[in-house]
């Protein structure tokens, strides 16, 4: 097998530095295995999707695109191979690597050279995607804002507390911040706004539907894998190939239940508590009740808005190379 290895080209210069000594050790350990790897960095927004693209046009299945990146950048490869034969091995590069902790459970401690040198050894089987579809207040699709999710799709406090911890990295660029930020965002959001008025409707697993008996929530999230914002564990029990989305709703509650909550959801301890519920859902809606505001939310930590939202699970749609 040969490998495209797409290095996101915005990672800090420390982590460059990292990946380029992992190199120079597969190329002394295993130079079979480096004469097979080709190296491209990003050079613009949306070129990590077009390399992608363009390498399972050329060929054909039979060159896996290893994501050296963030989760937004397995996000984009993700959206770019969907229901293509070529496969993505993604490998930890970024700030939370959250999808990884799910697909390589196995590999935690693993430094980049180990992902690096046992590219031989992933065993490749498809995953799941979730379909995020956004429409307007009219009732038009929004197709610039509608996307495949691989890990994690949320709509309330948790989108606030993503983006100011990315504000947080972007201004200070450092391991420890990248370590810390998202925890330091959700105290900070914890004593700010957190109401958010929306309903849902969902479609379970077993056909029948339920729907939400409030229009006031702190955040839903829609998640194929377990982990987001840096290891935050909105779905302890998610898998991300049985055909179903894990879902989280957190009621609507006054700071000192939220603190509380906030480090139960932190460690996926926050399951049958009061004020959390969750179902496994093949599809749903969720409506903003405010016409004059769009919800806002993420998915895989890229923005989206809507006033209404539709999201349904795309069995086996992605090929993933993973370390077991």
């Amino acid at each position: 097998m040969r490998y495209i290895l797409v290095i996101n080209s915005r990672n800090n210069k420390t982590s460059h530095k990292k990946l380029e000594d992992a190199i120079v050790r597969v190329a002394s350990q295993n130079p079979d295995l480096r004469s097979r790897m080709e190296l491209r960095y990003t050079e613009y927004p949306g070129n990590a999707a077009d390399i992608a693209l363009d390498t399972d046009e050329r060929f054909k299945g039979q060159t896996a695109i290893v994501s050296c990146g963030g989760d937004g950048t397995i996000h984009e490869i993700s959206n770019a191979l969907a229901f293509r034969k070529t496969p993505m091995i993604p490998v930890p590069f970024g700030t939370g690597n959250d999808f990884v902790k799910t697909v390589h459970p196995a590999a935690r401690k693993w430094k980049i050279e180990d992902y690096l040198l046992n590219l031989d050894n992933a065993v490749y089987k498809p995953i799941d995607l979730i379909k995020i579809d956004s429409f307007d207040l009219m009732g038009n699709f929004i197709p610039q804002w509608s996307s495949y999710v691989n890990n994690v799709a949320s709509i309330g406090l948790d989108t606030k507390v993503q983006a100011d911890a990315k504000a947080m990295v972007e201004m200070h660029d450092t391991p420890h911040m990248r370590n810390t930020a998202y925890i330091k965002s959700a105290l900070k959001n914890l004593f700010g706004q957190r109401e958010n008025r929306f309903t849902y409707k969902l479609e379970l697993e077993d056909g029948t539907t339920v729907a939400g008996e409030t229009d006031s929530y702190t955040l839903i999230s829609i998640c194929n894998g377990k982990y987001y914002g840096g290891g935050f564990m909105p779905a302890p029990g998610a898998s991300v190939d049985n055909g179903v989305a894990n879902i989280c709703v957190v009621d609507h509650v006054g700071t000192l239940k939220a603190i509380n909550l906030i480090i139960k959801y932190r460690f996926g301890k926050h399951e049958g508590k009061d004020g959390i519920h969750t179902y496994r859902a093949t599809s749903g809606i969720i409506t903003s009740r405010d016409p004059s505001l769009q919800l806002l939310g993420n998915s895989d930590g890229e923005d989206f808005f809507g006033n209404r939202i539709r999201f349904e699970v795309s069995p086996s749609a992605l090929n993933v190379g993973c370390f077991e």
